[in-house]
């Protein structure tokens, strides 16, 4: 059975798909979702709950990780149009349902590059090569302010641009990003087991008591809302379903190769962080800042000089998150405009890059408005970086997590819609094993 017969598209995406380019290989596809998966910006916000963060993180990965990851290998690798989850859901509840879902997991993106993105590389700057997360630019909040809008506008508009390039271009953002961002955690890990060696640590321990969960408000507000949000990513690369090379054989592939390095990679930050430092210097937006600071005691003289590359480094890694998300986002947004439901405007591809080229600058002027908000409000209004942190993360978390509710279940339906449809992967135990992976992450 030909799955594009039951697919109604119109003549304009038929046209904008023709500008479509096949460039993204397996080893590309692993590291997109390295990259969309891996956040050093929230990495500290569940690390500052202590240990029974560890706990969590193990039941999560169990419980939502591993099942949202089977669903997704077998939707992105049964289902391969471009757009990905937009497509998943029109398959399976219609135009009115998909766009819901495609305007929420838009959306949050743009909001995330300028606000949590942006304010962390700043807090990077700040912290690495001033010395001090509340450092001002100029000693008065006007100067610092200003200063601060134009690090802002460079960090969000280098990232709209490498979205803007063509995605064999484009994708190395994410690729490079990826290994920034183990070999910064690399070198946390090591600089940290040193620090413990040397006999320098103030951290806790890890007995049991620390890890038995507590304090269920916490865990259902602070700690796995946030978990979750590290979590997800899997489908982004569908975003450029018919862009890959072959997605029946690499989309499961690369899930599974790009669970597996996020789990162990975060997991073995956690652990390191909750052994060097007291739970009290964790804050939320410099919980990996702080650490690093920490460890990178040790290096004596060179700590200042390898200080200030690991903040280029960590802003550097943030732009790859938020430019892999703007990616395959906005060409999810992009097909539904060319399905008529979003403005058609969004729906243009580049006839030069094959990138939706008018979703791109959206998100880059959205992303914009985000960030000088985001900054005239800390520096006129609240004056607490964290705070606003916080605001905008949970912000951010909120409308992305809206969106998985209409992709969850659109595995299930397509399921029972199209069961005869040939499927290169398919979730384990009949439809019993699909109600599984469809319940427990929804």
């Amino acid at each position: 059975m030909d799955i594009n017969l039951r697919e109604v598209t119109s003549s304009a995406a038929l046209e904008e798909k023709k500008k479509l380019r096949k460039e993204f290989n397996y080893l590309d596809m692993i590291f997109y979702t390295l990259a969309a998966l891996i956040g050093l910006d929230t990495i500290g916000a569940f690390a500052a709950n202590g240990a029974q963060s560890l706990t969590w993180l193990v039941i999560s990965a169990i419980t939502f990780l591993v099942p949202y990851a089977l669903l997704t290998a077998e939707l992105g690798s049964t289902f391969t149009q471009e757009g990905g989850m937009y497509v998943w859901c029109k398959m399976a509840g219609g135009r009115f349902f998909a766009a819901l879902g495609a305007m929420m997991y838009w959306v949050s993106n743009p909001l995330w590059l300028g606000g949590t993105l942006a304010v962390g590389s700043i807090a990077a700057i700040k912290s690495f090569w001033f010395g001090s997360l509340h450092y001002q630019f100029g000693g008065n909040p006007t100067t610092d302010a200003a200063v601060e809008i134009l690090i802002a506008l460079f960090f969000v508009w280098g990232t709209i641009w490498c979205a803007i390039l063509s995605l064999r271009v484009g994708k190395y953002i994410s690729v490079f990003g990826s290994y920034l961002k183990l070999a910064l955690l690399g070198i946390f890990v090591i600089l940290a087991i040193i620090f413990l060696l040397g006999g320098h640590s103030k951290g806790g321990s890890l007995n049991l008591a620390d890890l038995v969960p507590s304090n269920f408000g916490l865990i259902v507000s602070g700690i796995l809302p946030i978990l979750i949000f590290q979590w997800q990513g899997f489908e982004v690369q569908n975003g450029a379903g018919e862009e890959m090379e072959n997605p029946q054989r690499d989309v499961p592939r690369s899930i599974i190769r790009a669970g597996i390095v996020a789990v162990v990679a975060y997991a073995a930050f956690l652990i390191t962080i909750l052994l060097v430092l007291p739970k009290d210097q964790l804050t939320n937006v410099g919980g990996f800042l702080t650490a690093f600071q920490s460890v990178n005691t040790v290096l004596g003289p060179l700590a200042k000089p390898i200080g200030w590359l690991v903040a280029l480094a960590f802003a550097i890694a943030l732009a790859s998150s938020g430019g892999t998300w703007i990616m395959g986002a906005d060409r999810t947004y992009a097909i539904s405009a060319l399905d008529r439901t979003a403005p058609l405007v969004f729906g243009r591809f580049s006839a030069r890059y094959g990138t939706p080229i008018a979703v791109n600058l959206m998100s880059g002027i959205m992303a914009t408005i985000a960030m000088v908000a985001a900054i005239l409000v800390n520096a006129f209004g609240s004056g607490n970086i964290t705070t606003l942190f916080s605001l905008v993360l949970g912000f951010v978390i909120s409308t992305a997590t809206l969106a998985y509710l209409f992709m969850f279940p659109s595995f299930l339906i397509l399921r029972y819609k199209y069961p005869n449809v040939p499927r290169t992967y398919k979730v384990p135990g009949g439809m019993v094993g699909a109600w599984i992976v469809t319940l427990l992450p929804f």
